[in-house]
């Protein structure tokens, strides 16, 4: 008997590895659900939200390297499906988005509900297609599968309603499934020439990315041979352990003085897996080896002495085998001693825990360090309580997540909804601040349906509070940040999961064991200091000119 072409799709996409797909049902894509129903193999998980469902998808791949897959509706489901898509494909994740679409007669009469998904999905999907002959379905279902896992970015395919019941001919119902790309190493010659520029120098300094999440242990090995100090970009936190005496912490307004200082006197750079935009912050006088997988990104921010197209872990394996080992020099005894002081000094800030009335941030994801498991997934949404996380929390073998080139409140919640489902055996949790976790707190009600026992730690300020600090920064009066927020600790219980108010900081480590440890989902409530600024390792003066002024402005009404 032959197959639908609905049928035909899923067994792609199981051959591909896939095994949930996120999402909402809706009558265009009806014709889809009642085949995935029946098909054993491949979990649907229903989300409120669209935009949850390709977060979850995103952060998936993310975390796993595979394939994430979400599904919407025609027309309104699928335009929720942007904001999450559009993470994956800034963040470099293989995600393929499924859409219906009006049926075939009436595609192009202006029908209810009836959008140009082409159109539409044609600047964030790198493959883009719509199924409307059931021929169509086995080359074009693998080769979106393909484009999304080898270029890792995000393919679409859109279905006309009537489309999925269509029968697949035998003829057209084969493909071949490559899931694994394969690992590549530059020439010996330009590794040579690498090892050669890393023994001449004389204050070299890793800087690491996402791209390198995968090589922890080469990355390990390649910076204790050669004493050479690791740097990380913001989404690569935890690339190698934070308590790594080699380990210098981040780079940016999020970042450490230590790494700042690395990028300010090193005489060479490695990069490792990153193609960091901010310019300002990487070295002026260094040369500059970079490594990536894809040749288009050598070079592309930053001028280069040396690119290296290849995998991040067999080439840094290749470069640890050719360098000379040494101890660690001057340079790096200074850097290893200023991480030290800076880390006291975080250590000093966070043990002002705050007020009766209000907890200090800084004290809460310090308290977070201490209490999670070593290798605990962090999912962490965007704003001040990145801030906060990104300098005080001690990244050991943890996953950490982020919406990082996108940059997307909203990301934490289903980003550990997804961690959970990809590693149930671990502790997931998400830690957000409560404007990004009003935005998709719904979802919280997916993760006790599922039985999913995620920890959603919230820095509740009652505020929009990075938007608050940018505009003082500009020297402009805090407008339109103020949050009236529902209590949610009660809205966990109400939910079926459980609640955590926590207001003062005695309540706090009590509160995260006990919520940490719970058997259903949980939401630790905890009342922030609005006041506590996330100020950037080093104040450039027209910052502080602007932030007084701002105070001025709002201390006078003016």
């Amino acid at each position: 008997m032959a197959k639908s072409v609905a049928e035909v799709l899923f067994d792609v996409l199981y051959a591909h590895g896939v095994r949930h797909i996120f999402g909402i049902p809706g009558d265009s894509i009806d014709l889809l659900l009642e085949p995935l129903r029946k098909d054993r193999r491949i979990q649907f998980i229903q989300v409120r939200h669209e935009e949850a469902g390709a977060f979850m998808a995103s952060a998936w791949a993310k975390k796993t390297g595979t394939l994430g897959v979400c599904l919407g509706t025609a027309g309104p489901g699928a335009i929720h499906l942007l904001n999450g898509l559009y993470d994956a494909k800034l963040d470099h994740a293989p995600v393929l988005a499924i859409t219906g679409q009006v049926g075939l007669p009436y595609i192009g009469t202006n029908y209810f509900q009836e959008v140009d998904l082409l159109s539409l999905f044609n600047n964030v999907a790198l493959y883009n297609y719509q199924v409307t002959d059931p021929s169509q379905i086995g080359v074009m279902a693998d080769r979106a599968c393909r484009q999304a896992l080898a270029k890792r970015g995000v393919a679409h395919l859109s279905f006309p309603f009537e489309v999925p019941r269509m029968a697949a001919p035998d003829a057209y119902r084969e493909y071949t499934v490559v899931n694994q790309a394969t690992a590549s190493i530059p020439t010996p010659e330009l590794l040579d020439q690498a090892a050669a520029l890393i023994n001449r120098s004389q204050r070299p300094v890793i800087l690491a990315g996402r791209g390198a999440l995968g090589a922890r242990e080469a990355l390990a090995q390649l910076a204790e041979r050669a004493h050479i100090p690791v740097v990380n970009t913001l989404p690569a936190k935890g690339v190698i352990p934070d308590e790594h005496p080699l380990a210098l912490g981040g780079l940016g307004l999020l970042g450490a003085k230590p790494a700042h200082t690395a990028m300010e006197h090193c005489d060479l750079c490695l990069l490792v897996g990153t193609n960091y935009p901010y310019l300002e912050f990487l070295p002026k006088r260094a040369a500059i080896i970079q490594i990536d997988w894809e040749a288009s990104q050598i070079g592309l921010r930053h001028v280069v002495d040396l690119g290296l197209v290849g995998s991040a872990d067999p080439t840094l394996k290749e470069l640890a085998r050719r360098v000379e080992a040494r101890g660690a020099t001057p340079f790096v005894e200074r850097l290893m001693e200023e991480r030290r002081a800076w880390l006291s000094a975080l250590s000093r800030e966070a043990e002002d825990k705050g007020s009766r009335e209000a907890v200090n941030p800084l004290w809460v994801a310090d308290r977070l360090s201490k209490v999670v498991d070593p290798n605990a997934n962090v999912a962490v949404d965007v704003g001040n309580t990145l801030v906060w996380m990104a300098r005080q929390f001690r990244c050991r073998h943890h996953g950490w997540l982020v919406s990082a080139w996108l940059g997307s409140m909203g990301f934490g919640l289903p980003a550990a909804i997804a961690a959970k489902l990809a590693e149930p055996d671990r502790q997931s949790l998400a830690v957000v601040g409560d404007g990004g976790f009003a935005m998709l707190m719904a979802d919280f009600v997916t993760a006790v349906k599922y039985r999913l026992p995620v920890t959603v730690v919230v820095f509740n300020n009652r505020r929009l509070g990075m938007i608050k600090f940018e505009q003082e920064v500009h020297g402009m009066a805090e407008f339109g940040t103020h949050l009236f927020n529902p209590d949610f600790a009660a809205y966990a219980d109400a939910a079926g999961g459980r609640g955590f108010r926590v207001d003062t900081p005695d309540d706090v480590e009590p509160a995260l064991k006990e919520a940490l440890n719970a058997d259903r989902p949980t939401i630790v409530d905890v009342y922030t200091d609005a006041s506590v600024k996330p100020m950037p390792p080093r104040i450039t003066w027209p910052e502080a000119l602007g932030y007084a002024e701002a105070m001025f402005r709002e201390v006078l009404h003016v």
